[in-house]
């Protein structure tokens, strides 16, 4: 498999020292073209250890989705039009982010996400994940099979014209719910995942469950599209 040549690698980081530089260097072994990394006001050097091609910081912690934003606003202004986002924890194999990419290359106006086996995830992961899909069908008629995935490949610079305004772990699902009521093709490839024992995640299952909530009952509140 080769990475294409129109798929650039985002990557959101905060407070990951350890293992960014594996992801970085894992996606650049695999042909990626381009590789952003998104400092998310991290504390142990995580933008300086990822080695990506191309470092923007936020000057303090603003969020998963905040880091996001910043990194596919980048990408389109340049150009870009698809932009695969990978976490920095390395639960998503470099590898898997390459075939998904590939994939992905052969429908560039879809938005593609990499569907986590989470048979051994942790329980908090499997509720969020069905709690979020049914939020997801309650809203566009469609249950997506993981809309909080963090490995998916954005389309540009449409997925910016959705709305989707989260801050934090909120805004990807948000921004499944909202590509969907745009009718913007969904498409979905299931991928290998891992959880090491000590694995440092920043997702609040409380918090972050309730501020994906609020960001979709905003979307509840808006006008359907007109067909």
């Amino acid at each position: 498999m080769a990475w294409p040549s129109g798929i650039a690698v985002l990557v959101p980081v905060f407070d990951h020292a350890q293992t960014v530089g594996a992801v970085v260097a894992g996606c650049r072994a695999g042909g990626a073209p381009l590789i952003v990394v998104v400092d998310d006001g991290s504390r142990d050097g995580s933008g300086a250890a990822a080695g990506g091609d191309v470092l923007l910081r936020l000057p303090r912690n603003r969020g998963k989705g905040a880091a996001l934003r910043l990194g596919l606003r980048y990408l389109a202004a340049r150009g870009w039009r698809q932009a695969l986002s990978i976490d920095a924890d390395l639960q998503h194999p470099p590898a898997e982010a390459l075939r998904l990419a590939e994939a992905a290359a052969a429908d560039p106006a879809a938005l593609w996400i990499g569907v986590r086996d989470l048979r051994r995830a942790p329980l908090a992961s499997r509720c969020g994940r069905w709690a979020s899909g049914a939020a997801c069908f309650l809203l566009s008629g469609r249950w997506p099979a993981d809309a909080q995935s963090g490995l998916r490949v954005w389309p540009l610079p449409a997925a910016l014209q959705w709305g989707a305004r989260a801050a934090r772990y909120a805004f990807e699902p948000e921004a499944v719910a909202r590509a969907c009521r745009c009718r913007v093709a969904l498409r979905e490839l299931a991928v290998r995942v891992c959880y090491p024992p000590r694995r440092i995640s920043h997702f609040a299952p409380i918090a972050d469950s309730w501020r994906t909530a609020l960001a979709l009952l905003r979307l509840l509140a808006e006008p359907p599209l007109s067909r």
